[in-house]
């Protein structure tokens, strides 16, 4: 007979990982799946020209939590695999991996997170990490005293540009749109003095060797040069749900987000969602990430309690469909 979990949380960062020490310590059983550990707490490409690592705030925490999780005497069960379909059959859930087939599970927590789209330009990958980003509020705490460009207008570049608005020494906000949206926000942002709002422009090329230099902007017929000392681009996430277009669970918004309430409940009664991959996200900050991937676990182990489905009766359902 197929072991069922109470709960089956796909990713392996800090929302993840959040969600698994709270189901831990309500002695659900639990099983994570994951194909990086860590996510971007775990990323090691963020270095200074010397060659030194910087870690993200909160990589402490998220360190401490693998640890806790991986122990021999934990109760959470881990896969290093790749989830590639989610369905929901005879009340439970039934999740496809890459490599070792089917697991069941009473509830499911999506916490796989989101990939940025990267800016089209040929020949800049080596200066992704030392100067190159793609999350404002991530890289935040390294901008103080900084020129810092940043390149995109979504509502996740309004909040990265308010996080760092008080520390940095000016920000190029480009817009490649006429305006920016009016909103309350932005326009306190464009009040600051060591703010300066470019529209209608496109980067064309970002110069630097082993750091950003400079950047390159196309405006109408004419180039213009500024020298900066970190360049963020925010042109879009795409969220890593395709694994939820294989099965028969709805919960996706148009963009391919998972829809949740403000209790991170899904669509469908038992799956819940918490970090970037939800449509509900703040920012892109560990702390925000646990609490989310908390906030998730609660629901989950709420459902549970309110569904009194016995393990018997799951572990029958899935003995029909094996």
């Amino acid at each position: 007979m197929s072991i069922v979990y109470d709960i089956l949380i796909i990713g392996g960062g800090p929302s993840a990982l959040a969600a698994a020490f709270y189901a831990q310590n309500k002695q659900l059983r639990t099983l994570m799946i994951y194909a990086d550990l860590g996510g971007k707490a775990g990323w090691a490409h963020n270095r200074t020209v010397n060659g030194t690592i910087n870690v993200l705030p909160g990589h402490d925490l998220v360190e401490r939590l693998i640890s806790q999780l991986s122990n021999h005497q934990s109760s959470v069960a881990h896969i290093n695999d790749r989830v590639v379909g989610l369905r929901k059959t005879n009340g439970m859930f039934v999740v496809d991996t890459q490599q070792y087939g089917e697991r069941y599970a009473r509830s499911v927590v999506v916490a796989s997170g989101a990939a940025p789209n990267r800016l089209p330009l040929p020949g800049i990958q080596h200066l992704f990490g030392v100067g190159l980003g793609y999350s404002i509020t991530t890289f935040a705490h390294q901008t103080q005293g900084q020129r810092v460009a940043v390149y995109g207008v979504t509502p996740r570049t309004i909040r990265g540009v308010a996080e760092i608005v008080l520390g940095t020494n000016h920000i190029y906000w480009i817009s490649p749109d006429e305006e920016l949206p009016e909103v309350p926000l932005v326009d306190a942002i464009r009040r600051m003095p060591n703010v300066t709002i470019i529209p209608q422009a496109t980067i064309r090329d970002v110069v630097g060797i082993n750091s950003v230099k400079q950047i390159v902007l196309e405006r109408g017929s004419s180039l213009q040069h500024i020298p900066v000392d970190r360049l963020f681009v925010d042109i879009g996430i795409q969220p890593n749900t395709g694994f939820l277009n294989n099965g028969n669970v709805d919960v996706l918004d148009e963009d391919g987000f998972v829809i949740v309430d403000e209790y991170n409940s899904s669509p469908c009664h038992g799956i819940f969602a918490a970090g970037d991959v939800s449509n509900s996200v703040l920012g892109e900050q560990v702390l925000i990430a646990i609490g989310d991937g908390v906030r998730a676990a609660v629901s989950a182990y709420e459902y549970l309690l309110v569904h009194k489905l016995t393990l018997e009766e799951v572990s029958n359902a899935a003995g029909k469909t094996a």
